[in-house]
């Protein structure tokens, strides 16, 4: 098993902790705005609702969200799902949500919020048995106060320098197409490891990857998406490394992507069900033939619901990716197999997996929320030397939402391979809640 000799420091957390806040007690919370509701005329005709507490967001933004809540009687308005939309924009805390009499026949429905922070500095450093990484990026997921995000950084490791830049653009409810563009330089030393942890490639390299995706939403629960890419990865053998390099090549993408999902939030957890799926073509300049049309499809399903109470979720994940003629710098890693069991350093042009656990919300604090995680893991996939292998194995961690901070949660975690016996550490950041 790997030795952890540090931990990813996240810097940006002290915003959050500066204050310290009771938790909040959510049935209660749940149950003073049923009892306002309740007093409340149901036959009332919604006519406005009214957002209290809005800094960086634009009105005009949000009321674009919360639009198909007007003009229906208050016995049609679900306030639950009103909250749940606030939820998922990602950007406020502590939402509260009430009807009031306006006249003899309207209604409004005040919403008060506490805007999260979106302008974010990030750095961080992280270092293990195998090496440091360290860097950092600056963020903002409110950008305009539009829910727009642009994000600039770069990091370096022992074996790696890379900057990176993206800007993106939420798709509009009205039929306005969003769109998101990135761009990454790099100079990195890629080490690939088989499914026994050993390595069987190194080399160096040069890499220039850009891109543009345009997405349409279809309704609340679907969106689709047509992105095109470029890249340039240029390769070259180094005396210590026993493997020559892939060759080097120039290849463009396009990639269709259809995604569905659909929440719904408890005061403690949000509950999701979601699918996707996406075929992605190439074109290279690769002097093998073998590798001048490359093409790739995946898939991804998933569900998190709460069990018995709102504090424990039960999820499950599953994804693929199969490949053909793919160069082996476009291999994908364990995350499309939904699995942390395999190395961290594997790459593979064809894997299916999935896990399925358990995640218990410990302790809500000021700062937002700690919770443990464990689950069990499936995967099957082709190895480095074209055999298949099914491998399997328990995983678990703890994870950190940030209440006060517009960041996907934090999560570390530690899983064991049973079919090659050894651990496997990992840390993320994406999940969101």
């Amino acid at each position: 098993m790997k030795k952890i000799l540090g931990i990813i420091f996240f810097l940006c957390m002290v915003f959050a902790w500066a204050e310290e806040e009771p938790a909040v007690d959510e049935k209660s919370q749940e149950s003073l705005s049923e009892s306002s509701a309740n007093e409340i005329d149901k036959n009332l005709l919604v006519t406005k609702i009214n957002f209290i507490g809005l800094k960086k967001t634009r009105d005009s933004y949000i009321q674009s969200k919360v639009k198909k809540f007007i003009g229906k009687p208050l016995a049609d308005t679900d306030l639950h799902d009103l909250e749940t939309v606030l939820q998922l924009e990602g950007l406020f805390n502590d939402i509260k949500v009430n009807p009031e009499q306006i006249s003899a026949t309207e209604a409004q429905i005040n919403v008060s919020v506490k805007e999260k922070i979106t302008f974010i500095p990030l750095p961080f450093a992280m270092v293990s048995s195998s090496g440091f990484m360290a860097g950092a990026v600056i963020m903002d997921t409110n950008a305009f106060g539009q829910k727009d995000m642009f994000m600039l950084g770069g990091f370096f490791s022992n074996t790696t320098k890379t900057g990176m830049a993206s800007i993106s653009k939420s798709p509009k409810a009205n039929g306005i197409p969003g769109f998101s563009v990135f761009f990454s330089a790099s100079k990195n030393s890629p080490e690939h490891n088989n499914l026994d942890n050993k390595c069987i490639l190194k080399y160096n390299s040069i890499a220039f990857n850009g891109g543009f995706t345009v997405t349409e939403k279809f309704g609340e629960n679907f969106s689709f998406s047509n992105g095109y890419s470029f890249k340039h990865i240029s390769t070259e053998d180094h005396s210590d490394y026993p493997n020559a390099a892939p060759e080097s090549i120039n290849a463009g993408g396009l990639t269709l992507s259809l995604k569905y999902s659909k929440s719904d939030w408890n005061g403690v957890f949000m509950s999701t069900n979601s699918a996707s799926i996406s075929a992605n073509f190439g074109l290279t300049d690769a002097n093998d033939s073998d590798y001048r049309f490359p093409m790739g499809f995946s898939f991804s399903i998933g569900e998190e619901h709460p069990i018995f109470t709102s504090r424990l979720r039960m999820y499950q994940h599953y994804s693929g990716f199969y490949g053909r003629k793919n160069h082996i710098t476009s291999f994908k890693g364990q995350g499309a197999g939904s699995v942390t069991i395999l190395p961290g350093k594997f790459a593979t042009e064809r894997i299916v997996g999935g896990n399925l656990g358990l995640e218990y919300a410990m302790a809500k604090f000021g700062w937002g929320m700690i919770s443990i995680y464990s689950d069990y893991q499936l995967v099957y996939t082709q190895n480095t030397d074209d055999s298949y292998k099914f491998m399997h194995g328990p995983n678990g961690g703890v994870r950190f939402y940030l209440a006060k901070i517009a960041f996907p949660a934090l999560a570390m975690g530690l899983a064991y391979n049973v079919t090659n016996n050894y651990w496997q550490f990992s840390a993320s950041m994406g999940v969101s809640f």
